[in-house]
């Protein structure tokens, strides 16, 4: 005997109707009548008088349904309270500052309006204190790039692929449509992320690497910060190109690095074997689904680049 053999038959002798207790169940009919004699065949009981329309219950299945009815009824009491606690509850998110700034929105937005009850709290951190506050258990999950292969304490699941850029102001000398190298940016004022976050630890290491050391006038936690001060002249600027944006188009240059650069990861970074609540797994679905294969579109800001190179030339052949 199985418990949804005992809710069938309780549908069932509840509306006198086999077709309309499927519908009620969203079975087909077909399975609701095996349950029926999956339980007449173990109890050796007829539960239902078939030959009078609507159906009748037996003496034998008005006592079956006596005693299944409080089963039914506090089977249907738990799927409320589930539901209740499940559109209820409190976690914490962390993500980079650009992925608050630009990503989590729209997702949030939609999260809240199906589960109001819900309270998120939201931190805008860079890699290291990110991997440092899921590995405590201070957060829940965060949105970020993925922790050390060694770290056998996360888990880590990927959403999207993004690379590193160089934003300049426009009509810089490096939008030249040739790959630029690390000689060539560090003759610049550079502008980079905050030291903690990964990309800064990675541009560092590749400029050390090859004995160079950059002028870094300023460091900032957010990329949007960065985007302002490489537009008005003051550096040129090492970011990801998640960070670009549409809005973006005509205030600065932009130069793939991929060549320098391997490219990186953003996902959902969760802590091995901490318990996670039905609202924080309704939540990771939904923004996991709003961002998952986001990819930024370079090709404008390379068209636009080669474009000003054969002004540039014609301007010079002219002269």
């Amino acid at each position: 005997m199985e418990l949804r053999e005992l809710i069938s038959f309780y549908h069932v002798a509840r509306v006198r109707s086999v077709s309309k207790a499927a519908r009620t169940l969203e079975l087909g009919q077909p399975t609701v009548t095996t349950h029926l004699r999956k339980l007449e065949d173990e109890f050796g009981i007829t539960l239902f008088d078939r030959i009078k329309r609507p159906i009748q219950l037996t003496s034998e299945g008005i006592t079956l349904l006596e005693l299944v009815t409080p089963v039914v009824n506090s089977i249907d009491a738990l799927k409320t309270q589930m539901d209740y606690a499940e559109r209820r509850g409190s976690f914490v998110v962390g993500a980079y500052p650009d992925l608050v700034t630009h990503h989590l929105p729209a997702g949030i937005q939609k999260f809240r309006e199906e589960y109001p009850d819900v309270r998120i709290r939201l931190l805008a951190r860079s890699y290291n204190p990110l991997i440092q506050l899921v590995r405590s258990g201070e957060i829940d999950l965060a949105f970020c790039s993925s922790p050390p292969i060694d770290d056998s304490a996360l888990e880590f699941k990927e959403l999207f692929k993004y690379n590193t850029i160089l934003l300049t102001p426009p009509g810089h000398e490096l939008l030249n449509g040739q790959q630029v190298g690390l000689d060539e940016i560090a003759a610049f004022p550079l502008i980079l992320p905050a030291p903690e976050s990964q990309l800064r630890q990675r541009v560092e290491q590749a400029f050390k690497s090859h004995g160079l050391t950059p002028d870094v006038v300023l460091a900032l936690d957010d990329t949007e910060s960065m985007k302002r001060y490489v537009e008005i002249g003051m550096g040129i600027g090492i970011g990801s190109d998640f960070t670009l944006h549409s809005e973006d188009h005509h205030r600065f240059g932009v130069v793939r690095l991929d060549h320098l650069f391997p490219s990186s990861v953003i996902g959902v970074c969760t802590l091995k074997g901490k318990f996670a609540g039905q609202a924080v797994r309704n939540f990771i679905e939904m923004m996991s689904d709003q961002i998952r294969g986001f990819h930024a579109e370079l090709w404008s800001w390379e068209e636009e680049n080669e474009a000003r190179t054969r002004l540039a030339e014609v301007g010079s052949k002219d002269d």
